[in-house]
């Protein structure tokens, strides 16, 4: 293989790496044995022999010693801060496992802080209850049986259902007369019509938004960032779940040249408001809140909610065990001719779409409205995204190809999760449970695929856990279930229809360089090719020699971004 050279009049470079396997991500799926960086980027790439030319030179040189180095990872959809914010301030409920333990963890907070007004928490999931609590959620009572005189709030670990006590329905006015906002559900008991204990979807904008210091904020950004460099990543879709995402605390830390990510924003758009205006406003946000490594690049659309609360929009009926009536679907958030337009004004402007769409039904209406819109918007390079795709009709996965739609899936749940696919996907779903989550389907066709998070509804984004559910289908981290490890990949118990499975170098490439190339920044980085920004994981083993079931065990021991060292694991 003849080298990749680059800016090579001068051998004195800063960082020699040889020795080692160098997954490029280039177009060829290259793999080298040695690169070399110089201030900040990669000026060669080829093998251990032809680097020798910069070892008398380099500033460093590190013998890998057969260790791997990939792209940096880019997620294409997470919620800064991550769980930042909850664990240093709120209740944490990511790690509880029953409903015994949930209300212990709530316990124990209120008792270590006596003196908060309301409290605030997240992270519980609905495969902790069984019956009509899995498709309403959790009834007020079991939070009144902790706490009966403050108000407390804690949401689901997806963030589409508020789970209240009785105190923090009076405290916020609301009761079984309280009109439901559009697109919302407020849950009641019904034999008595009572208020049962949540609130779904956009019925929780009728509790006010907890708020947080600029000091806090900034925080929480360098603690999540720190995080993130220690799976890998160096580059993220920071998607706004709230009225505020972190642009200012972004903006500020990257003008103290703190900020070693490449972070594209989300603003949310919402059909109830004029939509003209809240394109402009958001276009403001792009030209106030751009620095370096940030930017306002996308817009992002909520057009159904999630299966677990019956809210996802299906082209066929809830199963009767979701408790709704036979005919029931779910909702559209958007009608088409209002989506159409607000993607035709964001793409006008020439910002990205970034839909949420669960259910077949609300991704068959969003390819609709894409299709309708690329009509009206100028021609350009948008590359709007539609994701999580639960449910998907099969006949609607070409049209992501021809529409040139990017697919941005979660492989973490990619298989039958003990303690939920059974308890919470096939209870609503029956048999489309099955045919969840397509993915090789997607890759088959050619698109742009990109692996994500959704952090933290998945409260451990690490890329190798998600890289070895893509390839196998098949549940990861048995530990955390109680169960041993799984030493076959067809093992009954989490396989999820096998035939979606897709290749290691899929998985990597939708991690890297499809990710880069989501945030409009594939020139930049996502690929180890001379020119790029020197952004790089080093691997303690070659992914490539690894059983699939091995894949997760693999240790980032450093990251790298823009040739400077971010992440140093401790031996």
């Amino acid at each position: 293989m003849k080298p990749n050279l680059s800016n090579t009049n001068s051998n004195g470079v800063d960082i020699l790496f040889y020795n080692g396997v160098i997954y490029t991500a280039d177009k060829d799926n290259t793999i080298v044995e040695a690169l070399a960086v110089k201030e900040g980027k990669i000026i060669f790439t080829g093998s251990s022999k032809d680097a020798s030319r910069y070892m008398t030179d380099a500033g460093e040189v590190i013998d890998l010693q057969g260790r791997m180095i990939l792209p940096g990872f880019i997620d294409s959809h997470l919620h800064a801060p991550g769980r930042a914010l909850i664990d240093l301030y709120n209740i944490s409920l990511y790690e509880s496992l029953d409903l015994e333990s949930v209300l212990k963890q709530v316990e124990n907070f209120i008792q270590a802080n006596p003196d908060q007004e309301i409290y605030y928490g997240e992270g519980f999931s609905l495969g902790l209850f069984s019956g009509e609590e899995v498709s309403r959620g959790p009834r007020k009572e079991h939070l009144d049986s902790v706490c009966p005189d403050k108000p407390v709030v804690i949401y689901s670990s997806d963030c589409h259902l508020a789970w209240l006590n009785s105190c923090a329905f009076n405290a916020f006015g609301i009761d079984k007369e309280t009109d439901v906002p559009a697109g919302g559900v407020i849950e009641k008991n019904p034999v008595t019509g009572e208020l049962w204990g949540t609130l779904k979807e956009a019925a929780m904008r009728l509790i006010p938004e907890q708020t947080f210091s600029e000091h806090q904020l900034e925080d929480a950004i360098l603690e999540f960032q720190s995080f993130l460099h220690s799976l890998g990543y160096t580059g993220i879709l920071s998607v706004s779940i709230a009225s505020a995402p972190p642009l200012e605390a972004f903006y500020k830390i990257g003008q103290r040249d703190e900020l070693k990510l490449h972070v594209n924003s989300t603003v949310t758009i919402e059909p109830g408001f004029n939509l003209t205006e809240q394109v402009e406003l958001i276009n403001a946000m792009r030209k106030k809140y751009s620095s370096k490594y940030h930017s306002v690049s996308t817009v992002k659309f909520f057009t159904d909610g999630v299966v677990e609360g019956a809210t996802a929009y299906l082209l066929e009926p809830y199963s009767p065990a979701a408790g709704k009536n036979a005919s029931y679907r779910g909702e559209l958030l958007w009608n088409t001719e209002r989506l159409t337009e607000a993607i035709s004004l964001v793409n006008g402007i020439g910002l990205q779409v970034h839909v949420h769409s669960i259910g077949d039904a609300s991704t068959k209406a969003v390819l609709d409205a894409l299709e309708m819109a690329a009509v009206e918007a100028p021609a350009g390079d948008y590359r709007n995204t539609i994701t999580h795709l639960q449910l998907v009709d099969p006949v609607d996965i070409k049209r992501f190809y021809d529409l040139n739609v990017i697919a941005s899936v979660q492989p973490y749940w990619h298989c039958k999760e003990p303690g939920w696919w059974d308890v919470v996907d096939y209870h609503m779903l029956g048999e489309r449970a099955e045919c969840e989550y397509p993915l090789k389907s997607f890759f088959d066709t050619g698109l742009k695929v990109t692996s994500s998070s959704d952090h933290p509804v998945t409260p451990y984004p690490n890329p190798l856990r998600a890289i070895r559910a893509g390839v196998t289908r098949n549940i990861t981290a048995e530990g955390s279930y109680g169960l041993p490890l799984l030493k076959d990949t067809d093992d009954p118990r989490g396989l999820l229809n096998k035939a979606e499975r897709v290749s290691l170098t899929d998985m990597l490439r939708s991690f890297t360089i499809n990710g880069a190339y989501t945030i409009f920044r594939e020139k930049i980085t996502g690929s180890l090719e001379p020119g790029k920004q020197a952004d790089l994981v080093i691997l303690d083993r070659n992914l490539f020699d690894l059983d699939p079931l091995d894949l997760e065990s693999a240790k980032v021991m450093s990251t790298y971004f823009n040739g400077e060292i971010v992440y140093k694991r401790e031996v």
